[in-house]
């Protein structure tokens, strides 16, 4: 069994494990969360500029917003109501996804090489632990950290600094493996080592400039990256 450096690894779920984003309808999505923000009183002057952003760019300012002007708890309750308005959206996918090339074998690559590993993602956490068991993947992480309105979700670095302390690794040991500039922006603000596997939508261009460490073009080549770090 090789020795690594490599302590930990945050994946992200959506594009990077599974295919999740191709069986949802994100635009239903957002029309669901709008409706939520309006529904708990908020501006519909700020909930329109936000919407222009895109759903989860839409999320994020909106957090910043709320977290902001209300009390903690009223806020969180807000955010929660509308992060519970895309789970239905999502789960209808969740039975049809499947796997990204590469990812099994890469899974237990790690597991046999005792590296801690965990799933840090802007999806419904409920749903995510529904693909994991379907995939029979839930058995390699140690910890599921979804959206919640607790932590801001990437580009922040919140969900990431969390899942390595709740691994007990130290991010200056451990790598984030993702599909986005998002993952990437998380993984340097938390200290980690940033892989990036583009989806067909991604933009290199993009992840360069969020200052992406390595870009492969599946998870079948994360192990030989792993196997040749030094952190």
């Amino acid at each position: 069994m090789d020795w690594l450096n490599v302590e930990a690894i945050i994946f992200d779920l959506d594009a990077t494990l599974v295919n999740l984003g191709g069986f949802v309808n994100w635009k239903e999505g957002q029309e669901r969360v709008i409706a939520a923000y309006l529904e708990c009183g908020c501006n519909t002057e700020l909930v329109n500029r936000c919407r222009e952003k895109g759903l989860f760019d839409m999320l994020n300012v909106m957090w910043d917003e709320l977290y902001a002007s209300l009390p903690r708890e009223k806020a969180e309750h807000i955010q929660d109501r509308a992060y519970c308005a895309l789970d239905d959206c999502e789960s209808r996918g969740a039975d049809l996804c499947h796997l990204m090339p590469g990812c099994t074998e890469a899974l237990e690559w790690l597991r046999q090489r005792n590296v801690k590993m965990a799933i840090a993602t802007s999806n419904s956490t409920v749903v995510v632990e529904r693909i994991l068991v379907r995939q029979g993947l839930r058995n390699y992480f140690a910890v599921v950290v979804g959206r919640t309105p607790k932590l801001r979700m990437k580009p922040h670095p919140d969900q990431v600094i969390t899942c390595f302390k709740m691994l007990g690794a130290d991010p200056r040991r451990g790598a984030v493996v993702g599909d986005s500039p998002r993952d990437v922006k998380a993984a340097k603000a938390a200290g980690a080592y940033s892989i990036a596997v583009p989806a067909s939508f991604t933009r290199r261009k993009t992840l360069e400039e969020a200052g992406v460490d390595k870009i492969i073009e599946s998870l079948k080549e994360l192990p030989d990256v792993i196997a040749s770090l030094e952190l």
